[in-house]
């Protein structure tokens, strides 16, 4: 009856497992039976201690061996981390951590800016390069790149911790990478501004404006009118609203309404674009219409800033870097750090990003994979931001101008794909900002004017020329 309520398959089973059974019990022995046959489940929960040791066994592969040789890297200036500083001992001891990893010693070069691009060229034309990374000054990578004597990175970022926008702007516009940069600071450049002439007018500050979204060229000219005034009645303007340089304004302005001097991507000069124009015209009309912006007094590098120290500007637009050498300890009254305001093309706030330096691997280094991987080694990927907060919290003087410098709030960008350092877009554009700003020219014809010139100096840097000395 049993046999009969059996399904063939059924009965296959049982024999299979009896068979199973007795080969079992004869392969044993007296001491230990034999062990049981693994199951389905079994397997599949002994699968994942494997997994875990194959990828410890993974990461446990020790890093190349380079046999003790020296690792070169070349600034225009000695990086060697001398000092007492936190930095410099976290400097250090990744300088050891790499030289144990990697059986290397890292050696600091100190080459001459102009003497950087010539050194590279002519040591890898002789087959001896003269450093394993070397740092290129302002615009020299584009002749570099067009006249091969750098190695192509691609291949070598694949695993990188540089961020994807980081590792694309160093193709310069073109198709491989060249370029290594660990990251980009947020807001490198935008307007300080004195508190106290704001607050002595009944004016909302930038700050104020900024936090109402509202900080944008429409209430900076509104401000810079209202704050251009005779304090003493002696019939001359003493006090205004801003100044600045003519040809660190238009670069600012242009990028503060989403304009580029230059288009990589093209090799394309893009200063007459209507985003640039618009800037420039509304540049024009800052000097000669509104007459808002203090007159230099034969420096136009260093009066801005002195006069902003001298609390007799509201606004002026600049750099971080200029805060330590020209503002501390010089300007006596309170002051803040806004961004650009916004152009009326601009659906951000943006900054220029006209530089072009970068780390280079010279064409003809050996083990250049490893090379890369050294150095990532020597960047602080993990502590850069915190490090960047604690060197700003000692130069800025308030939480809001903190925040807006490391773009807390995500709200500034920068315009890469637009650099165009050492490609003699700027010197001529310059020539006409000159002219412009004194009334002598208006901003339509005078970039009709260079803007072929200006195209012609991109061609011949990209040809493989190198930028002039200035």
């Amino acid at each position: 009856m049993l046999k009969k309520m059996m399904s063939k398959p059924m009965m296959m089973f049982v024999l299979f497992a009896t068979l199973m059974m007795l080969l079992s019990a004869c392969s044993g022995t007296n001491d230990k039976p034999a062990d049981p046959v693994a199951q389905p489940a079994e397997v599949e929960t002994n699968t994942t201690p494997v997994q875990e040791e194959e990828e410890d066994k993974e990461e446990a592969v020790p890093a190349p061996d380079l046999d003790g040789r020296v690792i070169r890297i070349s600034h225009w200036w000695d990086a060697t981390p001398k000092g007492d500083s936190e930095s410099d001992e976290l400097a250090r001891e990744r300088i050891q951590m790499v030289e144990e990893k990697y059986n290397v010693k890292i050696k600091y070069l100190n080459t001459e800016y102009w003497s950087t691009s010539e050194k590279l060229s002519s040591s890898v034309l002789a087959n001896e390069p003269f450093a394993e990374i070397v740092r290129v000054p302002d615009g020299f990578i584009w002749g570099l790149m067009q006249s091969g004597f750098l190695t192509p990175l691609d291949d070598y970022l694949q695993d990188t911790r540089v961020e994807q926008d980081v590792v694309n702007a160093m193709r310069f516009g073109g198709d491989k990478v060249y370029g290594l940069e660990s990251w980009y600071t947020p807001n490198d450049s935008g307007m300080f501004y004195n508190k106290r002439i704001f607050k002595e007018a009944g004016l909302k500050d930038p700050q104020q404006l900024m936090d109402e979204d509202n900080w944008n060229w429409d209430t900076m000219l509104d401000a810079a009118k209202k704050l251009t005034v005779d304090r003493n009645g002696d019939g001359k303007m003493d006090q205004y609203g801003l100044a600045g340089a003519h040809y660190v304004l238009s670069e600012m302005l242009v990028a503060s309404n989403g304009g580029k001097l230059y288009d990589e991507q093209t090799g394309t000069v893009t200063f007459d674009s209507p985003e640039s124009m618009e800037a420039l015209n509304f540049l024009h009309g800052l000097y000669n219409e509104h007459k808002v912006v203090k007159a230099n007094g034969g420096n136009d590098w260093e009066d801005p800033a002195k006069f902003f120290g001298e609390g007799t500007i509201a606004m002026y637009p600049g750099g971080l870097w200029e805060i330590e050498g020209r503002i501390l300890d010089k300007m006596k009254d309170e002051w803040g750090y806004v961004y650009m305001p916004k152009g009326p093309q601009a659906e951000s706030y943006y900054e220029p990003f006209g530089q072009a330096t970068a780390y280079v691997i010279p064409k003809g280094v050996k083990d250049a994979d490893v090379i890369v991987k050294i150095w990532e080694d020597l960047q602080d990927f993990d502590n850069w931001q915190d490090n960047r907060r604690l060197s700003l919290e000692n130069i800025l003087p308030d939480e809001a101008s903190i925040a807006n410098a490391m773009n807390d709030n995500g709200q500034v960008q920068r315009l890469f794909g637009g650099r165009f350092g050492g490609l003699g877009i700027k010197d001529q554009l310059d020539k006409v900002t000159e002219k412009f700003i004194k009334g002598e020219i208006t901003p339509s014809t005078g970039v009709a004017q260079v803007i072929g010139p200006a195209q012609a100096a991109v061609k011949k840097v990209l040809s493989g020329e190198q930028p002039e000395k200035k």
